[in-house]
């Protein structure tokens, strides 16, 4: 059930805000310079707010375009909330918008049991522009990090989403995120509403499993695509394929489909797993013929997860386990609320 709390309370929680960069965090040095990277010290100081919400540190890790963040820097994220679990209470990450849903799938899988809430934000427009919705993101990011809300979750506009069922949506406007196959976490508006009933809990010991792999490779699928022009992939060194098909999870069975494809695929070892190009729903193998042949074939459906849920869970599972194997076996299984069980 949901509950709802003021947004007027002091707190005494301490929080650790750690800086990745982004938009959010950028500044004008002058009036017709251009936008240039900020420190996380400008950003509070600009942001006095904050003092209201918690006693917040603000540290630094590295200043990248979301483009250019991937396993290092999702190593880096973790391994600071690891080592400073125990001295805060939350957790808010400043990250930009293009990789963050990849970032948050990624660090839900990593810590395991997560105790605390880890809230990452942005921004369309910077913290120094008169215009922004930088400046309601990290404030309600902040203020969520001082709730019981044990998630890798992403704050934006007005909503929390869990990380690894959000998808960016938009790249203009302020509500730039959505949850297509799962609830919110949380409303932000006059009042903050939790969603208890939406929101996961540690289940065991906090850990924390590092490994990945670069091995997965996705490709989306398109009316009459051959499959030769796939004949790279198949003596490349991807172990795990992501089709993004059509509707429930079909792709085209005509003997100049890609049945061949994914049948070559998995007598080479490799892993074919189907997602929806569709915003919302589940794939459903089982549905119609096509998909049924794709099964047949050996693909395997990745159900209602987002594109990028799954590829940086075949990341994880790889890394993990080292075997192909094990990553298809293990493919459903949720991990973090990823895909339904």
């Amino acid at each position: 059930m949901p509950s709802r709390r003021s947004t007027d309370r002091r707190s005494d929680k301490r929080l650790l805000l750690l800086h990745t960069g982004g938009t959010l965090g950028m500044a004008r040095r002058s009036a017709a310079g251009a936008l240039t990277a900020g420190e996380p010290a400008e950003l509070l100081a600009g942001l006095p707010e904050a003092r209201a919400i918690a006693q917040v540190e603000a540290r630094a890790l590295f200043n990248l375009d979301s483009s250019d963040v991937g396993i290092p820097e999702w190593q880096a994220i973790a391994s600071a909330i690891e080592q400073e679990l125990d001295r805060f209470d939350g957790f808010v990450v400043l990250h930009g918008t293009d990789t963050m849903v990849y970032t948050a799938a990624a660090l839900s899988y990593m810590l395991v049991n997560l105790p605390k809430p880890v809230v990452l934000t942005g921004a369309q427009r910077p913290l120094a522009e008169l215009r922004t919705d930088a400046r309601n993101n990290l404030i309600s990011a902040l203020e969520l990090a001082t709730m019981d809300v044990p998630e890798v979750g992403i704050f934006f506009d007005h909503a929390l989403f869990r990380g690894n069922r959000a998808k960016k949506v938009s790249v203009h406007e302020f509500a730039a995120f959505a949850s297509p196959n799962y609830p919110v976490l949380a409303e932000v508006g006059l009042d903050v509403t939790l969603r208890h009933d939406a929101i996961r809990r540690p289940s065991g010991l906090f850990s924390v499993h590092r490994d990945f792999s670069d091995r997965v490779l996705t490709l989306r699928v398109t009316p009459g695509m051959h499959p030769d022009l796939l004949a790279g992939v198949l003596a490349g060194p991807a172990e795990a394929i992501v089709l993004e098909a059509f509707g429930a999870g079909n792709v085209p069975s005509r003997p100049d489909g890609l049945l061949s494809f994914i049948a070559q695929a998995t007598e080479r070892g490799k892993l074919v797993a189907i997602a929806t190009q569709a915003l919302s729903g589940a794939v459903d193998l089982r549905l119609y013929e096509c998909g049924r042949q794709a099964e047949a074939a050996g693909a395997v459906s990745c159900r209602d997860m987002t594109v990028e849920a799954a590829v940086v869970k075949l990341m994880f599972l790889l890394g993990q386990f080292g075997s192909v194997e094990r990553a298809r076996r293990n493919l459903l299984v949720p991990l973090a609320g990823e895909v339904s069980g």
